[in-house]
């Protein structure tokens, strides 16, 4: 299978990209210089099926493979997506996809639970505020294996609220443990350790 590659001169997301960049190297405190991720623009949803081998949602416009993201090129982005275009609807999901190339490096290409894994996405590019911020947290940790639309309900905020009560330190330490876990019971007690409290509805919607 073959796919056609080109440079494009876009100064908006050229800004969008640096910009991302330097906010998320703050974040992480990863000091990303050398190897930095790639952005692909991808023409239309036919290439982004292609890319992935499986058919895709229309609700899809990015992802990663390994550190370099792949983002639904921006001239098609209503037309091939559920999605309404903006400036800063675009700004949003390349620091979003730009997030995960982040998460990748420090949990050493671990991706679960998806619930932390597009929540953090969701968090820092903050596409949480066009969200309607739910009453009491009753599905995000659904979301450990599987993934799918559903969660992108919670996700964003239950990230939100472990930064802003306990701090950026333990959700990074949180990630980084990941290179150690391989299952769901795993991941519990990791969040356990680190956070003083059992993972579940009950704890999380008294904090």
């Amino acid at each position: 299978m073959a796919f056609s590659i080109q440079n494009v001169n876009d100064k908006k997301i050229e800004k969008d990209y640096e910009k991302a960049m330097t906010e998320l190297d703050d974040f992480f405190e990863l000091n990303w210089i050398v190897n930095k991720p790639r952005a692909f623009l991808v023409k239309d949803r036919q290439t982004i099926d292609k890319l992935l081998g499986k058919k895709t949602e229309d609700w899809v416009v990015g992802f990663v493979n390994k550190a370099d993201v792949y983002i639904l090129d921006k001239d098609n982005y209503e037309k091939e997506s559920c999605h309404k275009y903006s400036d800063e609807e675009y700004s949003k999901t390349i620091k979003h996809e730009l997030t995960h190339s982040f998460f990748q490096v420090i949990s050493g290409f671990k991706n679960k639970p998806d619930w932390l894994w597009e929540g953090i996405a969701i968090y820092l590019s903050e596409q949480y505020k066009t969200k309607n911020k739910p009453k009491k947290f009753s599905e995000f940790l659904d979301y450990y294996e599987k993934g799918g639309s559903g969660v992108y309900k919670e996700a964003g905020f239950i990230v939100k609220l472990l930064v802003e009560k306990f701090g950026k330190e333990r959700i990074l330490k949180l990630i980084r443990a990941l290179k150690d876990v391989n299952s769901k019971k795993e991941f519990e007690e990791k969040f356990r350790r680190i956070y003083g409290f059992e993972l579940n509805y009950k704890n999380i919607n008294k904090v």
